[in-house]
């Protein structure tokens, strides 16, 4: 599953190339694509629920299902160098630490108190859980009270630790050395946990889990420049890398999806192999998208500078539209998907513009 940045988005503008403003457009660009993967996302997840055992159909949705893994980590390395570009040029402890606060901390206690009230009113839970001291620890502890909140958690435990990592950053490291040290690392957090070290009960809602992400988004964002270097060189090798790696990916998650047994190791190799190159390549993808002038241009922008609101307002509306279910043909089913996933999108869109610059959107949403 997916997430935005709950980092507070840079407003986009008109530049040329190169320029500071078209850098801020290519990130926005970047968060745009990406929560549009994170609905498209969910939504399939959702729709595989209604399919058939063993059809085209269903094939055809857990690929794409499976394919938008990536989302999570993209979110998460796009945090990580939005933040890390600010704070390398002027990080005030006191002033860092109270802004995550109140843009981070409050919006994810206020949401799992909302999605938990949501799912006692959808009939998920029942009520008496309300009054458990100890489910709602659960629900806080591994950003369990929606299926989605767990990315806030992640991107908390970052904030926290951010600070100490800032020092590895003040040198410039050779990339592949980098990201080697990110990937071996990876593995040796899996190795931990697998031998009972770490003891992680969900390693997903871990920042731990999404080193390589980590790792990239902070090199990028000390580096200034060393992307648009490494993708005018590499461009090619990232995406042949990236399809490869997808070529690795999907048969297995989509053999764990369908209940078959597949080794915990092989998965999770392939899954950070996956989203790591896949990450950059969208990065890359971002930084051209981004020099168009075109209405579509601008639309990805906007949506990435509301992406925050759609993640965390979309899942409720899907969970109201299952109710409606879907049709038992091809065509119209797949009509139903992109009327939905059109209805999912509009629902957090009209919710974002309604309380633009409102104190209820601070609160909600930390900005």
């Amino acid at each position: 599953m997916t997430a935005p940045s709950v980092a507070a988005a840079p407003p986009a503008s008109p530049a040329t190339p190169g320029s500071g403003g078209a850098r801020l457009a290519a990130i926005d660009v970047f968060r745009g694509v990406a929560i549009l993967a994170v609905v498209l996302h969910h939504l399939t997840g959702m729709a595989l629920g209604f399919t058939q055992q063993g059809s085209t159909l269903r094939l055809a949705l857990a690929v794409l299902n499976r394919s938008l893994h990536f989302v999570v980590p993209a979110f998460v390395f796009i945090t990580a160098l939005v933040l890390t570009r600010s704070a390398m040029r002027r990080l005030d402890l006191k002033t860092y630490y109270v802004a995550r606060v109140r843009t981070a901390l409050l919006p994810y206690v206020l949401w799992t108190v909302l999605y938990v009230l949501f799912r006692v009113a959808t009939h998920l839970d029942p009520a008496s859980i309300l009054a458990d001291p100890a489910r709602w620890l659960f629900w806080l502890q591994y950003g369990k009270g929606y299926y989605h909140l767990y990315f806030l958690l992640i991107v908390l435990q970052f904030y926290l630790v951010l600070p100490l990592l800032l020092p590895l950053w003040r040198r410039r490291w050779p990339f592949v050395a980098v990201l080697a040290t990110a990937l071996v690392g990876q593995l040796l957090v899996y190795h931990l946990n697998h031998v009972g070290v770490l003891h992680f009960r969900f390693p997903g809602t871990m920042a731990l889990w999404y080193l390589p992400s980590i790792t990239l988004g902070m090199y990028f964002g000390a580096n200034e420049g060393a992307f648009g270097a490494l993708w005018a060189r590499w461009r090619w090798a990232i995406v042949a890398v990236t399809l490869l790696a997808l070529a690795w990916y999907v048969p297995v998650s989509v053999e764990l999806l369908e209940g078959r047994a597949v080794s915990s190791l092989t998965y999770s190799a392939a899954n950070w192999t996956y989203t790591a190159a896949a990450v950059l390549a969208l990065f890359g993808l971002s930084q051209g998208l981004a020099a168009v002038q075109a209405r579509w241009r601008g639309a990805l922008v906007y949506l990435g500078t509301v992406s925050l609101q759609i993640f965390l307002i979309h899942p409720g509306v899907l969970r109201i539209l299952k109710h409606f279910g879907f049709p038992g043909h091809t065509g119209p089913f797949l009509a139903v998907v992109v009327l939905y996933g059109l209805v999912a999108l509009a629902v957090p869109l009209v919710i974002a513009r309604v309380l633009e610059g409102r104190a209820l959107s601070r609160w909600l949403f930390g900005r």
